[in-house]
Formats: structure tokens, C-alpha cells, sequence
């Protein structure tokens, strides 16, 4: 059996070590919870004063502190004598209690890094990816982004949307939102002079016109945009590519800026006037 001065030793030893103070630590005991479980641990069964008499803690600060030993499992409690005894709980009950601390971090950990996760992806979301200055100009990064901007359109009071290229088209296709876009546009009355590049797909978009209010006239693919549109809509215009490593947008909130480009639009548009004509002419 450890003598006394040896048993003194070794609880010395053990309030001393950096790596005891950290077992406790984070047990959350307090300083003083550390020492009087170290005590009882050397002294075995003892009563509140001579623990506060040993330890050189007020008698108030060693009930308190003992109290809150027995409610972490760690000190047992009993009465002899009417008088209330403390002893220490066997050492294994602090393995028991790291090792379940470390089950809940584990599993606490796996929680977290679900949510970092989705805070990721909050962070990715179009919101995060347009950036706006001075009101004038918005700038858009992204699919879901571009997809935004699309759908921003519906807001506006215009009636007349200039088309050049099919981005949107595809963007919103993408998404599976092109007939939800269509019927809210031709709800509120917005119409459509497109002009697109003459493609199998874009015959077939040309051939939905009178449903979708929207008249297309489609020019030779050389000279028409297929992943890139230009959408001028009252006086904001609309700048965007839906190629998904690639997506992005810009949209300028200009009159004159966008008066110039509804001109140059329609020199297009009656330019492709007649050229559909002189194919007309030809084929017949």
C-alpha cells in the first residue's frame, strides 16, 4: 500500500500536470472543482470542513464547488452520523465521461460541416452574385444569377421587349421555367420582336409566335448570337450569356443608352424585313 507522504506526492504530481488541468478543463470543472476531487481522490471519504481546512478554500466555496462534482458524477455523497460525506467517484467515471464528450463532438462536428455545407451554398446562391453601382449598372455572375436577371423582366411596365439571341431561352429551358416565364410575360401584355439565328430549334421557337405575343424573323446563323442575348426593355438594357462555366449578365439602366440600341435594333429589324422578302421572292 502508498504511504501517506507517497499518496501526498502523487496528488501533487497530478494538480500539477498541464495535462490533468486540461482533462478537467474540459470535464468544465473549475480550478477548485479540480483540487477537491484531487483531495478526496488522496484523502478518500471526508467532510466538507476538512476539505476546506486541507485545501485552504473557504468552507461556502468548497459546498458550492462540491455540489456541482456530485451533479457532474464525479463525487458521490452520504450521510454517517447525520454528517455528509464526500468521496470521489472512481476514476473511470472520467474516462466514461471523455469519451462520451467525444462522441458528442464527433457527432457534433458532422452536424456542423452539413451546415457549413449549406451556408456554401447560401453563399453561391444569385443574390450573393449581383453586384449593383450606383443603380445604374447591375452585373451578374452565375446561371442562377442570369436566371434573375430574366425573370426581373416580368417586373417591368413595359409592353415591348427587343430580342437578339436566344440565351434566355436556353437559360430558362435549363431550369425548367420557360412556360412559367412565357405565361406571366403574355399576362402582362409584354411583346416580343425577336430576331434569331435560323436554327431547327428556333424555327420551331418562330412557329409558338401568336401564343407566346412575339413576332421572330430569323436571319442566317453567321450573323446571329445562339448563347448570347440582348433584351432592351423601356430604358434598361439587357446583356447576357447563359453558357454555365461561363454565365453572366449586365444590365444598364440608361434612356439614351438604350434609345440608341432600339434604333440600331430596328435598322436590323427592317433589314431582316427585307431579306425575308427577297427569300420569299425567290422561292417562289
Amino acid at each position: 500500500m502508498a504511504s501517506r507522504k507517497g499518496k501526498n506526492q502523487l496528488y501533487s504530481c497530478c494538480f500539477k500536470s498541464d495535462t490533468m488541468n486540461e482533462i478537467f478543463d474540459r470535464l468544465k470543472c473549475s480550478s477548485t472543482q479540480a483540487k477537491l476531487y484531487l483531495l478526496l481522490l488522496d484523502l478518500g471519504p471526508s467532510i466538507a470542513s476538512m476539505l476546506a481546512k486541507r485545501s485552504r478554500i473557504k468552507r461556502v466555496t468548497v459546498y458550492g464547488a462540491l455540489e456541482g462534482l456530485v451533479q457532474k458524477g464525479l463525487v458521490e455523497t452520504f450521510s454517517k452520523n447525520n454528517v455528509s460525506y464526500y468521496q470521489a467517484s472512481n476514476p473511470e467515471v472520467i474516462a466514461n465521461l471523455l469519451d462520451l464528450q467525444f462522441e458528442e463532438e464527433q457527432q457534433f462536428n458532422q452536424r456542423a460541416h452539413q451546415k457549413i455545407q449549406e451556408l456554401k451554398k447560401i453563399g453561391q446562391s444569385a443574390e450573393k452574385h449581383i453586384i449593383e453601382l450606383k443603380g445604374v449598372i447591375r452585373y451578374y455572375e452565375g446561371r442562377e444569377a442570369v436566371e434573375t436577371l430574366i425573370r426581373e423582366n416580368l417586373k417591368l411596365p413595359d409592353k415591348l421587349q427587343y430580342c437578339i439571341g436566344m440565351s434566355g431561352y436556353y437559360a430558362l429551358q435549363y431550369a425548367g421555367e420557360w412556360k412559367d416565364y412565357i405565361q406571366s410575360r403574355v399576362k402582362n401584355g409584354m411583346k416580343v420582336l425577336s430576331i434569331q439565328a435560323d436554327t431547327a430549334a428556333n424555327r420551331e421557337y418562330k412557329y409558338r409566335d401568336k401564343s407566346e405575343l412575339r413576332e421572330t424573323y430569323l436571319v442566317s446563323p453567321s450573323m446571329c448570337p445562339d448563347h448570347a442575348e440582348l433584351n432592351i426593355i423601356g430604358d434598361r438594357i439587357l446583356l447576357y450569356t447563359d453558357e454555365e462555366k461561363e454565365a453572366l449578365g449586365v444590365k444598364i439602366i440608361n434612356k439614351k443608352l438604350a434609345d440608341v440600341l432600339k434604333k440600331l435594333f430596328l435598322l436590323a429589324w427592317d433589314r431582316t424585313l427585307e431579306l425575308e422578302k427577297r427569300e420569299k421572292k425567290r422561292s417562289d
